[in-house]
């Protein structure tokens, strides 16, 4: 299977908590045969291919307009950014988009994931490098989403924990 992360609805506000994963069959070709995946739906996918499809949503996002991973958090979402504690969607996008670089890219080294309770939940952990513009070398970091179902069939990120990683 292959996946990829869709918006509902293509609007330009910032993504919205009702994010669809979409997959394509194997055998068919570009363009057809896109079907969505509910919470209940995807727990008969690859967990891993639904881990993939969000990290690349997710870092594509970051790196391009941090503003719009608003949609992905809700109020009772929580970042631990570097041990400090942020709770909500609009102080986490106010986090992310203070950081004091404007130009990044994400070089992702490994995604693991698990289920995570009977609500349909998932634990998703991501390694990887930071480039940071003007920088010369990259920033090794971890990542950890828990990513939950919505009443409307979709995810959101109801955890969040990142940390650079130095050796």
């Amino acid at each position: 299977m292959i996946a990829n992360y869709a918006r509902r609805s293509q609007q330009s506000t910032p993504l919205s908590a009702s994010l669809t994963l979409r997959y394509k069959l194997k055998g068919g070709s570009e363009g057809t045969s896109w079907d969505e995946i509910s919470p209940s739906s995807a727990e008969a996918m690859d967990p891993d291919a639904v881990a993939k499809a969000f990290v690349e949503h997710y870092y594509r996002t970051f790196d391009s307009n941090r503003a719009a991973l608003g949609g992905l958090y809700q109020d009772a979402s929580m970042l631990t950014f570097e041990g400090d504690k942020i709770q909500g969607a609009a102080a986490i996008v106010a986090k992310l988009t203070s950081l004091p670089f404007q130009q990044c890219a994400h070089a992702i080294t490994t995604v693991d994931c698990q289920p995570s309770g009977p609500a349909g939940g998932m634990l998703v952990f991501v390694s990887g490098s930071l480039h940071v513009g003007g920088e010369s070398h990259a920033l090794k970091f971890s990542q950890m989403f828990q990513l939950m179902p919505t009443p409307q069939g979709s995810f959101y990120v109801l955890n969040d924990i990142f940390r650079l990683n130095y050796a």
